[in-house]
């Protein structure tokens, strides 16, 4: 099990805080615990209803663009949860 940070970037940070530290064995393991401390709407904007990572998310890990990668997480990890983002 890694301890992790998951944080939140525009509509996400202003909704639920700048994040949450857990441990968690992998990326839905992460986001299920931090709903538990973040509140369960924080799943429904993260994860599609299979369990798998919104289309219109962006999920990074140490910075890295992972999407639906699986990686292994290890203690220190920051994952990092981007809305979609429009601007002008």
């Amino acid at each position: 099990m890694a301890r992790v940070r998951i944080e939140l970037f525009a509509t996400l940070r202003e909704k639920f805080g700048r994040g949450v530290e857990v441990e968690c064995e992998c990326l839905e393991d992460c986001f299920k615990k931090a709903a538990r401390v973040l509140g369960e709407d924080f799943l429904k904007e993260v994860l599609d209803e299979n369990g798998r990572v919104r289309d219109d998310r962006i999920i990074t890990i140490n910075g890295r663009n992972i999407k639906d990668e699986m990686k292994e997480l290890e203690d220190g990890d920051v994952i990092a949860v981007f809305p979609p983002i429009a601007g002008g």
